[in-house]
Parts: structure tokens; C-alpha cells; sequence
């Protein structure tokens, strides 16, 4: 049993094997991890560190209590040393089911191969009294040894492409919570379902319709002092949400929030609250931070704005650009006005100069 002290002073971990994984040789190899302060350990440390800090992952649940995977975790936390458990037993299965899926998949890329050659690691740690278990693949990087300026192939020890999961156990034992991450921004299917034959928690329907309801429940704290932003920055969320495709929610705040310019000066100092409030809507609404969008489970489709007791303005509420196609100006008088840009009805309504 290998213990290697964690960044965390709250974590603390008891065991921790390693397999290399060749698909060229179909080959599962164990490796030594050597006691003591090796760099190896400090890499192992690291990456622990790095998955547990890491906000994108999805939350998925054991499809059965039967599967080689649930059986095992029992053994994992009765023996807390994965070198007396099964742990070879699961990386020769991923080696297995990693063929399978070349197989099927590798004619899809350009290289031939589907899946990368990598290392198979699996921890059993402790933090702030809850036991855990953590199960990673990390691709393999080529790289130049600087000693004799070979070509080789190893762990990467700066831009580490991986996939994990992670199951935190209760106080008795039983798994309580099952987590995903990837560093693709949908997680392998493959990885989820074929290996460790889990079952998604929450649907995509749901993660869509729950994710944009709490985005704009948020910005309407700025509804009423800053309209202008409001309708820009609800207009791109929404816009967001109904394109087809994978969507990061970290990603997706970082793009349309993090940096955006207010109009309203105001807004400079009470923004970063309202974006701090989205960025923890995963944990306050409960849906995954990585999810496959479902345009049409947006909820939101037109929006309407009285512009006077006369007239209201109608537009879809994913318009792209829609700064340029419709915004306010002043006439030279004085008046204010909306100006929609017309290619189509121009004809319908009188024509007057710019006054």
C-alpha cells in the first residue's frame, strides 16, 4: 500500500495502483509505485488534486447492484488497499472494452485509431471523513527525452488529457454519489456506459431546461436597473442553449459573462454577483455541468416589448446579432426611437428622412 500525501491537508490517500494500457500489443501491464518522494507520486498527487478541483463533470448512477464494477467497489472499501483487490481485474476489462470500441470507432479518424494508448490509475482515498474511489485514464503524450533526444512516450506532466470517475461511499459502505469528468467536452460514451456500465442521473431534456430556467432567473435581478444589458445578455444565453451540440456550463458562462462590458456603469458592481450566482446554479437548480443541449426544451421562444400603448415589438428569442438588427437611437429633436433593420417590410410602412 502506497500513501502520498495530498495538496489537501483534509485529504489522505490510502492506496493507489497503476496499469499501463497498449492497445497496439493488447497488453495490461502493472507498474511499481515507488515508496516515497518520487515523481511519480508528486504526478499521482497532482492529478488527484486537479480531478477533485475540477467543476466539469456529470452525475450518473450504477445501472445495477450486480455489475463487475458495483461488486467491486464493496471489495475497494472493505479492504481500502487496492493492491489485495480487484483492481487488475477492471484494467484488464477497460483494456478490453477499449479494443472493442477501436475497433468499431478507430476507421472514423485520420490516424486509424480511436483511442489513445494510456495509463490506467485507481485510488482509494479519504476527505473530511468520507471515503472515496477514484478510477482514471490518462493519454499518453510523445515527447523528447532530453538525455539522449529520443523520441518516447509517457505520462504528460502538464496538459493531461484524461477521464475519470468518481465514487464517494456513505457511513455505511454504499456507494452515494457517482461523477464523471472528461477533458472532451462530452464525456466518451464508451467510458460511461461500456466500462463502468453506469446510468445517466439526470436526462439532457432535463439539464437543458433546468440549466437556461436558472440562467434567467438570475439575470432578472438587472432586469429593471439595467435593460439594455439585460436584453443582450438574455438574448445570448437563450441563443446559446438552442444551438445542437455538447455544452460545458463552465465554458458557456466564461463566454457570454465573465467578460462582458455592461452598458449601464452601474452594472460594473453588481455583475460579477449575478455571474458568481449562474456559476453555481450546477449545485443550487441540481443539473450536470456537462450535457448534450435540447433546443426544444428551451422554454423561452418569443419575446414581446411594449415600445408604447400602441405598438409592441416581437422578435424570436435566439437571434444572433441582435444589436445589429434592432436597437434604440435618437432622432435630432430629441425623440427616441427603436430601429428594427427591415428586409423585408420596409415597403409596408411610410418612408421618412433621418429628422
Amino acid at each position: 500500500m502506497n500513501a502520498i500525501v495530498a495538496p489537501s491537508s483534509s485529504r489522505r490517500v490510502l492506496s493507489t495502483t497503476l496499469h499501463h494500457l497498449d492497445l497496439n500489443s493488447s497488453t495490461c501491464t502493472a507498474a511499481t509505485i515507488p515508496a516515497g518522494n518520487s515523481d511519480l507520486g508528486t504526478y499521482l498527487d497532482e492529478l488527484l488534486y486537479e480531478i477533485s478541483a475540477k467543476p466539469q463533470h456529470r452525475a450518473y448512477q450504477l445501472s445495477s447492484g450486480t455489475t463487475e464494477f458495483a461488486t467491486s467497489l464493496g471489495g475497494f472499501y472493505q479492504a481500502q488497499d487496492l493492491a489485495t483487490t480487484g483492481t487488475e481485474a477492471l484494467a484488464e476489462r477497460l483494456l478490453r472494452i477499449e479494443l472493442q470500441t477501436d475497433a468499431k470507432y478507430g476507421h472514423l479518424n485520420p490516424t486509424g485509431t480511436h483511442i489513445r494508448k494510456g495509463s490506467f490509475l485507481q485510488y482509494m482515498y479519504q476527505e473530511n471523513s468520507r471515503y472515496h474511489y477514484l478510477g482514471v485514464k490518462v493519454d499518453h503524450h510523445a515527447f523528447i527525452d532530453e538525455q539522449d533526444l529520443r523520441k518516447r512516450i509517457g505520462l504528460g506532466q502538464t496538459q493531461k488529457l484524461f477521464k475519470a470517475c468518481r465514487v464517494t461511499f456513505d457511513v455505511n459502505g454504499a456507494p452515494e454519489e457517482t461523477l464523471v469528468f472528461d477533458t472532451n467536452t462530452r464525456p466518451s460514451v464508451y467510458w460511461w456506459r461500456d466500462f463502468w456500465e453506469l446510468k445517466e442521473l439526470r436526462s439532457d431534456r432535463h439539464n437543458t431546461e433546468t440549466a437556461i430556467r436558472g440562467v434567467i432567473k438570475c439575470l432578472n435581478a438587472i432586469k429593471k436597473t439595467a435593460p439594455t444589458d439585460y436584453t443582450h445578455l438574455r438574448n445570448a444565453a437563450i441563443t446559446a442553449f438552442k444551438q445542437a451540440g455538447a455544452l460545458d456550463f463552465t465554458v458557456f458562462v466564461d463566454g457570454i459573462f465573465t467578460n462582458y462590458q455592461p452598458v449601464e456603469q452601474s452594472l460594473a458592481q453588481s455583475l460579477p454577483k449575478v455571474v458568481e450566482k449562474i456559476r453555481q446554479l450546477p449545485t443550487t437548480s441540481k443539473f450536470d455541468v456537462q450535457f448534450t443541449l435540447v433546443p426544444e426544451a428551451v422554454p423561452f421562444r418569443r419575446m414581446n416589448v411594449a415600445v408604447s400603448e400602441e405598438i409592441s415589438l416581437s422578435y424570436n428569442e435566439d437571434v444572433a446579432n441582435l444589436d445589429d438588427k434592432i436597437w434604440s437611437s435618437k432622432t435630432r429633436d430629441g425623440r427616441d426611437v427603436v430601429v428594427i433593420r427591415a428586409t423585408e417590410a420596409a415597403d409596408r410602412f411610410k418612408f421618412k428622412p433621418w429628422t
